[in-house]
């Protein structure tokens, strides 16, 4: 279990209470059971649709930002690239959407010829690396749309980093066929070939 931060001199009380609720996000992340199950995911969606924007993420970029859209208001896959030049690793913790309830962090995992999706805290990615989600099975579930979604719109998500950071981006919208870009993988990787 994560424990608040305690008050040491020179942090704010607007910081402290930031830093709670970072820890707070992580905490309940953590505690959600693979493939939990919808009012799990509801009550972190709702505590983390309700914290402060602490500070933007320096030195990680967004790429092919994309969610391929299902009819009848079935849950959406959510794909993007982190790119982060930083020198130290960021975690990706939550993301959060007005046009969505709710959207979880998942991996699907292979094994045995059979796929099951999970459930994940967090997704890292190594100082001056970039991860490709649908390379290593990441995806966000995207469920219950608050509003239309259909291909060829643009819908605004905050990614919410381990460190209070977040990230403003919009995924473009596309059909339920569209496939993951030719491009996947895990470019500047250590111990990865490329």
């Amino acid at each position: 279990m994560i424990s608040p931060p305690r008050r040491s001199a020179g942090v704010t009380g607007a910081a402290r209470q930031r830093l709670r609720r970072a820890a707070l996000r992580v905490t309940l992340l953590a505690a959600l059971p693979a493939c939990s199950t919808a009012a799990s995911l509801a009550i972190a969606a709702t505590t983390t649709a309700h914290a402060a924007d602490a500070h933007v993420e320096q030195g990680v970029r967004v790429e092919q930002a994309w969610i391929r859209w299902l009819p009848a208001n079935l849950p959406a896959g959510g794909y993007l690239t982190l790119n982060n030049g930083s020198a130290r690793t960021v975690t990706l913790v939550a993301v959060r959407s007005p046009a969505y309830a709710s959207v979880a962090l998942h991996r699907t995992l292979t094994s045995g010829g059979t796929a099951r999706m999970v459930a994940v805290a967090g997704i890292s990615v190594p100082a001056h690396s970039t991860l490709n989600f649908e390379s290593l099975g990441y995806h966000l579930m995207l469920m219950q749309a608050r509003q239309a979604v259909a291909p060829g719109q643009q819908v605004a998500l905050t990614l919410q980093f381990a460190d209070g950071g977040t990230l403003h981006i919009s995924a473009q919208v596309k059909p339920p066929t569209a496939q993951p870009s030719s491009d996947a993988g895990m470019k500047d990787m250590p111990g990865m070939a490329h």
